[in-house]
């Protein structure tokens, strides 16, 4: 059997940034929930856009990673709020999210093409990330080894949306189909 990797973001995928224009009419109103961590932080998120993912992280030959700088918070405390993740592993280079040169999350992305025959990779800053290497001349994904990447980069005001969950599980179940 075929194996997919997904890499999951936190800020600005699963909870979208808040912002005086936010626009959250991409879900029903009662999709959307509020929690608080620890006394300072608000979250806000879909439980419609978990479900989705819930589904298509649940397949068989799907493996989930936390790739966020929320590293080990995620599983913790993230993941019994919106009951998704938390028996994911998280994405993570040694010394700390800021220890290297460079995006540590492409190296985690890398890293995982290199081990899957596919990997998803979900994160508000790739069209950033891909145009800063497109004018640097870095190492960008279509120079990388190994499987089939699919890059979704939803807005950060808005999180992923269903036309992005779409995508996500035709290319996964075309993946595992293989």
């Amino acid at each position: 059997m075929a194996s997919v990797a997904i890499l999951v973001d936190v800020d600005g995928v699963l909870c979208p940034f808040p912002g005086v224009d936010a626009c959250r009419d991409h879900w029903p109103a009662e999709d959307w929930r509020h929690d608080a961590v620890g006394r300072t932080l608000g979250i806000e998120w879909s439980s419609g856009a978990i479900d989705r993912l819930r589904a298509v992280t649940g397949l068989p030959g799907v493996t989930a990673w936390w790739c966020t700088t929320w590293r080990s918070h995620a599983p913790r405390v993230l993941a019994p709020m919106i009951g998704l993740g938390a028996d994911w592993d998280v994405c993570d280079v040694e010394g700390g999210a800021f220890a290297e040169a460079g995006w540590w999350k492409s190296r985690c992305a890398r890293d995982a093409v290199g081990m899957y025959d596919a990997v998803v990779w979900i994160d508000d800053m790739l069209d950033a990330w891909q145009a800063e290497m497109a004018l640097s001349g870095g190492d960008g994904p279509e120079e990388w080894p190994g499987g089939r990447l699919l890059m979704v980069s939803p807005a950060s005001d808005l999180g992923l949306e269903a036309h992005h969950l779409d995508q996500i599980e035709a290319f996964v179940r075309d993946a595992l189909a293989d």
